[in-house]
Formats: C-alpha cells, sequence, structure tokens
C-alpha cells in the first residue's frame, strides 16, 4: 500500500492537471470526450453509455530503509492509470489522451514523488470482452519519508 503522500500528491497532480476546467477544456476543443477520474478511494459507477474514464491504482509499493539509524525511508512503487474508452469506438483519441497522461507524469517531481517514465499503453486480448477498451500506463515512483522515531523510539 503506498504511504498517503503518494496518493495526494497523485490525486493532487490529476486534480490540478487532468480534471481542472481548463484541463477539460483543452481536451473538448482538440475533440477529445471529457474524463473523469476515479481514484483510490472514490467510488463510482462505471458510465451507463460506455462514457470514457480514468481509473488509478497503485498494484505495488515497497518501503527500504536509507539509513542505519532506521529514520529516513524510501517508498518504490508504481502508479497504474486505466484509461477506459468506450470499446468498438475509434481509439486513437484514447491513445492520445494516454500519451497525454504519460507526459503529466513523465520524468517529474512534485510534492516530494519522483516519478520516471511510463510505460506504453498496454493493449491485449482483455480488451476483446466488455463494454470498455482499457489502455493501462504504469509509472513508476519512489518517494523518501522520514520516521522520527527510528531505532531509538
Amino acid at each position: 500500500m503506498p504511504q498517503k503522500a503518494v496518493v495526494d500528491a497523485v490525486e493532487a497532480r490529476l486534480l490540478a492537471r487532468w480534471s481542472s476546467p481548463e484541463a477539460v477544456a483543452e481536451r473538448q476543443a482538440a475533440g477529445l470526450p471529457e474524463c473523469p477520474v476515479l481514484g483510490i478511494n472514490i467510488t463510482g459507477e462505471t458510465p451507463p453509455d460506455g462514457d470514457t474514464y480514468l481509473q488509478v491504482q497503485y498494484p505495488v509499493a515497497n518501503v527500504s530503509q536509507m539509513d542505519l539509524a532506521g529514520t529516513i525511508y524510501r517508498e518504490e512503487g508504481a502508479v497504474r492509470l486505466i484509461l477506459n474508452v468506450q470499446r468498438g469506438a475509434d481509439f486513437g483519441p484514447g491513445l492520445t489522451m494516454a500519451g497525454g497522461l504519460a507526459t503529466l507524469f513523465r520524468g517529474r517531481k512534485f510534492d516530494g514523488v519522483q516519478t520516471f517514465s511510463p510505460s506504453s499503453p498496454v493493449i491485449d486480448d482483455r480488451n476483446e470482452e466488455g463494454m470498455y477498451f482499457s489502455l493501462s500506463i504504469s509509472i513508476p515512483y519512489q518517494f523518501d519519508f522520514v520516521d522520527q522515531g527510528g531505532f531509538y523510539a
């Protein structure tokens, strides 16, 4: 499970740069669909009409000790963004949106989180079933934090 600070940072970045009125208007001007974000603890119904939406997951988070005193730790993990677009529709806009998401997180440092090079969107046989065509990208990250108590707490 990721540190709360990581979840807060990632979801704040998505809110500010993906879900903001300016970002939504820019995507609409480019002919791209609206795209609500379902974060780690945000429940929502799958759009009944097959509209595009984005899911955020944190499939792996490993912590290692960085100093002998046991006060500095590093979490290394991945953020998984799953862009779900209407199955059977042109998936070109979905690839464009996935590219925009990758750019939003590629090699960035924000709120103490360092992100690295995202994967290309995964497209596999699971897309042959269901209402959605899913494009999944994974973004490796690291986050350093301090435990004030260390060994002596």
